[in-house]
């Protein structure tokens, strides 16, 4: 091999993984927080945030340390979603009919 071979495939693995980082083509990525056990659940916490500032307007004296509490001795975020509706634990935010847990998810990704 070539010296000038090596550099260039050096070079292009540099570009690639430059790009890869630019456009979060491995998913983006968030600052660390207290709650990011609860909060990896969520797929992307954009969205999330709108709807859990909507959500947190019904939902008084709440924080995020109070919802953290509520969440962790639950089942997953899937789970609790799929059985909030037939325990009959949903909460309307802004018109939409949600599960219980899926808006208190929203919340507390909203509130840290």
């Amino acid at each position: 091999m070539r010296r000038r071979s090596i550099l260039g495939g050096m070079a292009a693995v540099v570009v690639a993984g430059g790009a890869a980082w630019r456009f979060n083509l491995f998913g983006p990525h968030y600052p660390p927080t207290p709650y990011d056990d609860l909060l990896n659940q969520i797929t992307d916490r954009k969205p999330a945030r709108v709807f859990g500032g909507a959500a947190l307007k019904t939902m008084p004296n709440a924080n995020a340390a109070s919802l953290a509490r509520a969440l962790r001795g639950q089942e997953t975020l899937a789970v609790a979603a799929a059985s909030d509706p037939a325990k009959d634990r949903v909460t309307e935010v802004s018109g939409w009919v949600v599960p219980q847990s899926v808006a208190r998810y929203a919340a507390l990704a909203a509130a840290v």
